[in-house]
């Protein structure tokens, strides 16, 4: 029998596949050929069957499939450690930033975050858009090598003094998404664009049914912040005479084509429509936990995991680490310890939402979220050479979720490329990269003065 060519053969790892019976290979193999996966199985099946140009032994390590971040904000990286501390609100410290740096922002934070998100294993990111320069937010992600899905920033409707300067007309924004969408197609490269709107009162009814249109022309998902805080709930409930899931019903753009960031604040007649809709949504637990806006006090995640409804995870923006192992295990803890209960979410539904589901949620689960065969070789490689890797089981998902995370990486792939090899970037200098990152943290810092946050002094 001929053996099945292959580029790469990865043997001996514990493999989490998150194929649709949810295998996990306690000696698993997987074949790679032009950056797609050809095989995976057991090993005695598999390595007999292929024969393969490089051949790596994992020794046992974990690989699952490269995580899916379905919401960050990459440009305001740069200015993370300058968050308030005793404040929720973080708008005019943003509006000073981009006003001060603008396209320098696009490049260096989309730099410092797409290098931050493969080294925690993260694939693909998507962000609700905040790019001045697309060009230089996907020359970031490009060098980098990760899978990103940016866009402009789309507001046309002034609500907070701090974003007067971001607004502009609806058919201006409007055009941001078509260019967006001709510029970077949706699945075509490692950066692509969906439609990708602010959301939260900032963008009209208008826009909403215009853009909604537009992502069902392109055949792309519509992606945008709903219900965040109960503020904003509330306004707009005062301003519909309905629900805020409510009014996006009665505009038509509830479905599976909708996914909708943070909904935190969501009522039962809300969580039936989502659910019975086929909308979907993403969970940003280290976001709501930051700044106490209740993602695990009020959250409705738990039910609309129960109802069927595809729940991806997020790390947002300013809010801590690009680590998305991390919002699996608050996801899983969180809602046990508020509701007195167990196990509400398991480590095996969080590491859905951090595979497979954030695929769902961004149209890409035909290509990406699980190991199997057809879909892009997009995975991580854990070492063993730590000793969070250990005691070993045969079934490694606990240990992921609880013990490991982010700690044991080694490797990461994207199209069965090492963009991160053995703890190291294969693409570029880090250490040059750092350099311009710290550069412009420094500028800032001086405008703003070295103790504009700091609760302790800062001595030179």
């Amino acid at each position: 029998m001929d053996r099945l060519p292959a580029d790469l053969l990865l043997r001996h790892g514990r493999v989490i596949t998150m194929d649709a019976h949810r295998r996990l290979l306690a000696d698993g193999s997987i074949a790679i050929r032009d950056g797609r996966i050809v095989a995976v199985g057991p090993d005695h099946e598999v390595a007999p069957s292929v024969i393969a140009t490089a051949i790596r032994d994992v020794r046992g390590g974990t690989v699952h499939p490269g995580l899916i971040d379905a919401h960050t904000h990459t440009g305001s990286d740069l200015i993370r450690g300058f968050a308030p501390k005793a404040s929720r609100e973080w708008g005019p410290l943003e509006g000073s930033f981009y006003e001060s740096f603008e396209a320098e922002a696009d490049y260096l934070g989309a730099l410092q975050s797409s290098m931050e998100m493969a080294a925690n294993g993260i694939t693909l990111y998507c962000d609700t858009g905040g790019s001045v320069s697309l060009e230089q937010t996907a020359r970031a992600i490009d060098t980098v090598g990760i899978r990103g899905i940016p866009g402009y920033r789309i507001f046309d409707i002034q609500v907070e003094e701090d974003l007067v300067s971001l607004v502009t007309s609806t058919q201006e924004c409007l055009a941001r998404l078509r260019r967006q969408l001709e510029m970077y197609p949706f699945g075509a490269g490692r950066v692509m664009c969906a439609v990708t709107l602010a959301g939260m009162g900032l963008n009209s009814d208008e826009l909403l049914v215009e853009a909604q249109a537009l992502a069902a022309e392109r055949g792309v998902p519509m992606v945008m912040h709903q219900s965040w805080s109960a503020d904003e709930v509330r306004q707009a409930s005062e301003a519909y005479g309905t629900s805020p899931i409510g009014h996006l019903a009665d505009l038509g753009l509830l479905g599976p084509n909708l996914t909708l960031v943070h909904m935190i604040q969501l009522a039962d007649a809300e969580v039936d429509l989502v659910a019975g809709s086929g909308t979907r949504v993403v969970h940003c637990p280290n976001a709501s936990m930051r700044r106490a806006m209740g993602a695990i006090r009020v959250g409705r995640f738990p039910e609309l995991v129960a109802r069927g409804t595809t729940v991806a995870l997020g790390s947002d923006g300013l809010s801590g680490k690009r680590d998305l192992l991390r919002q699996a295990y608050l996801a899983a803890v969180g809602f046990r310890e508020f509701r007195d209960e167990m196990p509400v979410l398991t480590a095996e539904t969080a590491l859905e939402m951090a595979t497979i589901n954030g695929a769902r949620a961004l149209n890409l689960d035909a290509e990406l979220g699980s190991i199997e065969v057809g879909k892009r070789a997009d995975m991580v490689i854990h070492t063993t050479d730590r000793p969070e890797a250990h005691p070993r089981f045969s079934d490694p998902v606990d240990n992921l979720v609880y013990y490991a995370q982010s700690s044991t990486i080694d490797t990461v792939l994207v199209d069965g490329e090492a963009i991160f090899e053995r703890g190291r970037f294969t693409r570029f200098d880090p250490q040059e990269a750092y350099r311009q990152i710290d550069a412009a943290a420094a500028q800032f810092e001086q405008k703003l003065g070295r103790a504009a946050f700091s609760a302790w002094p800062i001595v030179s």
